[in-house]
């Protein structure tokens, strides 16, 4: 269990490189706009996913302390 705990955080950690990565082509020094709608958008849906998955998962961790 222990391993798997590591291997989901270094996988949160690479989807993390992999986001930053892909919204860094959106930068453009003469119009910076387009990069932080993107970066915005990206964090309001990561967060609505979050909060979407949260009930569900308190639910399948009802017995675990």
């Amino acid at each position: 269990y222990t391993t798997q705990m590591v291997a989901l955080y270094f996988l949160s950690i690479a989807l993390g490189t992999a986001l930053a990565g892909v919204l860094a082509g959106y930068y453009d020094e003469t119009d910076e706009g387009p990069f932080f709608i993107w970066v915005g958008l990206a964090s309001v849906v990561t967060g609505v996913v979050v909060m979407l998955a949260s009930k569900p998962i308190h639910k399948l961790m009802a017995g675990v302390d």
